[in-house]
Order: structure tokens, then C-alpha cells, then sequence
């Protein structure tokens, strides 16, 4: 297979650019009910290899790392919760005139953000989320990638999540 494709994501960008402004274009111009072109946008927005990717973590989301040793745990209950409601971002995608795949991708990576949250917190829903959060550097660590319908979660998230927790949280008891 391409070292640039696997089964389901397109790893070179400037690939995944183009078929992504591509495919949206095809989206937009079915004839289909606006809910099922939101679908199909979601399916599509799964090829990028780091879909919802994650910027931050909340407070309330790093005690119960803690609680875990910094490990993921199943039904934990943390979620990455979406900076901008997908649901509402695809719709305006759909009702907007997009002149270029770069216009296209500014767009659709600066609204793929995720925090990892509560489900408490993910459940509310307030864009506010954002403010108290403790920021995920974007470097070579490439800390809590996409995997599936979840991300990766192994010894450099721990680190990572140990170091933030004594960083923030203990200084701040």
C-alpha cells in the first residue's frame, strides 16, 4: 500500500488537502437532505490521520488522570469534546462559498478542535471550555493522536499528563 495512504487515512497533507476540498465540493452539490451531507462530511473527515485533535485538557479532566495513574482507562469518563459543535460547523461549511482548498483547509483545521474534557463537561457544551484549559503542545511527541473513534494514549501521555499535573495543579492547591 502507499506509504502516503493506509486502509483509512491519507497521511501526506497536501494530498489530504486536495481530496478533502475535492470530496466536500461533491458533498455540497448532492441533492441529498442537509443531514445526510453532514454524515457524509464526517465519514470524509475521518481520512485525516489526526481528526479532533486535541489542544487541551481541562482541569477537572486532569484529576481524573490522576486519579488513573495518568493512564486511560476504560469508561473513565473522558471524552474529547469539540471546541466548535461539529453539527453546526459542517452546516455553515455546507452553506458557504469556499474559493480554494487552502481557504478550505484554514477553515476546517481551525474548527477540528478538540480538549479532553469530562463527560460532565463535554455534555454541558460551553464554548468557555476553552479558557481554562491547560494547552497540548502540538510537537514530535504527536501526544493523544487519533486512533479510531479514540486517541493514543501511552507512556509519553502519561509523562505528559504527570508533568502538567504537578506544573499546574499542585502549585495551585
Amino acid at each position: 500500500m502507499n506509504k502516503n495512504k493506509t486502509k483509512y487515512h491519507i497521511n501526506n497533507e497536501e494530498n489530504l488537502k486536495e481530496i478533502l476540498f475535492h470530496d466536500y465540493q461533491i458533498i455540497k452539490q448532492m441533492r441529498t437532505p442537509e443531514g445526510n451531507k453532514i454524515k457524509l462530511l464526517s465519514t470524509l473527515f475521518s481520512i485525516n490521520p489526526n481528526c479532533w485533535r486535541v489542544v487541551g485538557i481541562t482541569p477537572a479532566a486532569l484529576e481524573v488522570f490522576k486519579k488513573h495513574k495518568y493512564k486511560k482507562v476504560v469508561r473513565m469518563g473522558i471524552n474529547r469534546s469539540h471546541i466548535k459543535q461539529r453539527h453546526l460547523f459542517y452546516k455553515n461549511l455546507l452553506n458557504s462559498e469556499i474559493p480554494n482548498k487552502e481557504y478550505f483547509w484554514k477553515e476546517y483545521y481551525n474548527n477540528d478542535m478538540t480538549v479532553l474534557s469530562t463527560s460532565s463537561e463535554n455534555m454541558k457544551y460551553n464554548s468557555s471550555l476553552i479558557d481554562n484549559v491547560i494547552r497540548v503542545p502540538n510537537d514530535e511527541r504527536e501526544l493523544f493522536r487519533t486512533s479510531g473513534f479514540a486517541w493514543k494514549h501511552k507512556e509519553a501521555e502519561e509523562i505528559f499528563l504527570k508533568e502538567i499535573y504537578l506544573r499546574n495543579m499542585v502549585n495551585t492547591a
